[in-house]
C-alpha cells in the first residue's frame, strides 16, 4: 500500500514538472515572437573601446534586450523587442558619431 502511495505522489509530482517546462516554453515562444533581430554595419567601430561604447549606447534603449559587437567584421547583432525602430538604434549609435547601415 505504501508502495502505491509513493509512487502515486511521484507520478504527480512529474506531471506538475512537465506542465511547468510546458508552460516556460510556452512563454519562451511567444516572448521571441515579440522579438527581432537586426544587424548594423559600423566602419568606425576599430577597437575594443568602439565595441563597448556602441554596445552600451544600444543596450541603453528601452526595449533592447541583447547586443553583441564585433569589431573584426565592424558588426553589432541587436536583438530588440518589436517595438524598437531602426532609426532609435542608428540615433544611438550616431550619437558617437559613427555611422551606422543596415545589413539586410
Amino acid at each position: 500500500m505504501l508502495k502505491k502511495i509513493i509512487l502515486a505522489t511521484l507520478f504527480a509530482l512529474f506531471m506538475v514538472q512537465s506542465v511547468s517546462a510546458t508552460e516556460a516554453q510556452i512563454q519562451t515562444v511567444n516572448k521571441q515572437a515579440e522579438q527581432r533581430e537586426v544587424s548594423f554595419y559600423i566602419k568606425e567601430m576599430t577597437c575594443q573601446l568602439c565595441v563597448y561604447l556602441v554596445n552600451k549606447e544600444l543596450r541603453a534603449l528601452d526595449g533592447v534586450i541583447k547586443t553583441k559587437a564585433n569589431m573584426n567584421e565592424h558588426t553589432v547583432k541587436v536583438i530588440a523587442n518589436l517595438n524598437v525602430t531602426d532609426q532609435q538604434m542608428i540615433q544611438a549609435i550616431e550619437k558617437l558619431h559613427y555611422t551606422a547601415k543596415l545589413i539586410l
